[in-house]
């Protein structure tokens, strides 16, 4: 049974993200398999889809999604190799976050392309993926939710376009 810790209204749905025990204790794993062996297809792979089981009962459907298509993702790559730490990016996120601040309103998700940089170098498919996975811990932060939306519809559009 999943320990729920505490419930957040969102949108008037009333979820817990990643705040379970055991939904951060798996992701405290994850993390630490990854700084400790890589990013080993087949154990993220399995771990992946356990974490999107816990997200599941957590009731948010953008990460439940998006856990599933980072998983298929590596199936089908063999690796995870999105710059989700590219410059501009974080730069075009910083420009949003400012746009918030100053109109106090959230941003609608736009219909846009998404383009995401792909690496090559081991070290940064790791921080890239620790930096994903640290988007979902913190998964009800507004600016988090903008980064993981352009990850779902990049992928989306990878694996089915």
């Amino acid at each position: 049974m999943i320990e729920k810790t505490k419930f957040v209204r969102f949108k008037n749905i009333e979820i817990i993200i990643m705040q379970s025990t055991t939904g951060l204790k798996k992701l405290e794993a994850i993390i630490e398999d990854v700084n400790k062996n890589g990013i080993v297809a087949e154990n993220l792979i399995k771990q992946l889809t356990e974490l999107r089981e816990i997200a599941k009962v957590e009731q948010d459907p953008l990460v439940v999604k998006t856990l599933r298509l980072v998983y298929v993702y590596i199936e089908d790559e063999g690796h995870f190799d999105l710059n989700l730490l590219e410059e501009e990016e974080i730069e075009e996120l910083e420009e949003e976050e400012t746009v918030l601040e100053e109109n106090e309103e959230v941003l609608e998700e736009e219909e846009e392309e998404v383009f995401i940089e792909t690496v090559e170098d081991f070290e940064e498919r790791r921080e890239n993926f620790i930096y994903f996975l640290n988007l979902i811990k913190d998964a009800l932060n507004e600016y988090n939710r903008i980064e993981l939306k352009k990850i779902r519809t990049f992928l989306w559009t990878e694996i089915y376009g």
